[in-house]
C-alpha cells in the first residue's frame, strides 16, 4: 500500500481545513492508499509556523507519494511539500485529477 501524504492549505482555513483534510484522507483509503494527514499528526512543539512545516516535511519524507488538495497553491507550506516531494522524485497526485 502506498503511502501518500495530503497536501493544502492549512493556515487561516483551520476549521474548514479539518474538513477538507478528513475527506481527502477517506478518498485516498478507499482508493486504497495508506494517508497521512497533517491535520492530525502530533505537533508537541510551540505552535508556530516554523515548527508545524518541520514537523510535516518529517512526514512527507516517509511517503511514496503526495496528495495535493485543489487550494495548495494558496499556501506557502503545500509549495514546500511540493517542491520536496519533486526533488525526492515521489508520485504526485492531484486532487481534481484523482476524481
Amino acid at each position: 500500500m502506498k503511502k501518500i501524504y495530503i497536501s493544502g492549505k492549512i493556515s487561516g482555513i483551520e476549521k474548514q481545513a479539518r474538513k477538507l483534510f478528513a475527506e481527502a484522507e477517506n478518498e485516498l483509503k478507499a482508493k486504497g492508499f495508506e494517508p497521512v494527514n497533517p491535520m492530525i499528526i502530533s505537533h508537541n512543539h510551540d505552535k508556530n509556523w516554523r515548527s508545524f512545516i518541520k514537523e510535516d516535511v518529517k512526514a512527507l519524507c516517509g511517503c511514496d507519494a503526495i496528495f495535493m488538495l485543489n487550494n495548495w497553491r494558496d499556501s506557502k507550506g503545500a509549495t514546500i511539500e511540493l517542491s520536496i516531494a519533486n526533488y525526492l522524485e515521489l508520485d504526485v497526485i492531484h486532487q481534481h485529477s484523482s476524481e
